[in-house]
């Protein structure tokens, strides 16, 4: 197994392909028929979805099912994609920790 590694997970892959596209978690889940908080559930860790479900979101954003999980051959070239999820994480705790200095300070 030492040509595959598991990059990032589910639920920060979920979020990634939804606000590259501009959906919020509710626009996502009406294009899909689901609630919207079948979409934060997922994104949260709190729920993963069925086989079924994965696959219809890995067709929605026109990925494999092993991209939506994580589990990547390693393939040269292919930490772009990764790169720009953990870009997003940095984003967004910067953002998190912002609005924390922001609530303390006043």
């Amino acid at each position: 197994m030492k040509n595959y590694e598991k990059i990032t997970d589910f639920k920060s892959t979920l979020q990634f392909l939804r606000k590259k596209r501009n959906l919020t978690q509710g626009g996502l889940g009406a294009v899909l028929g689901y609630g919207h908080t079948a979409i934060c559930s997922y994104e949260t860790g709190r729920t993963e979805p069925c086989i079924n479900d994965l696959i219809r979101l890995a067709d929605f954003f026109g990925v494999s099912v092993d991209f939506m999980v994580g589990h990547r051959v390693k393939i040269k070239g292919d930490s772009r994609y990764f790169m720009d999820i953990r870009a997003m994480r940095i984003k967004d705790a910067v953002e998190e920790m912002l609005e924390k200095v922001d609530m303390a300070i006043k």
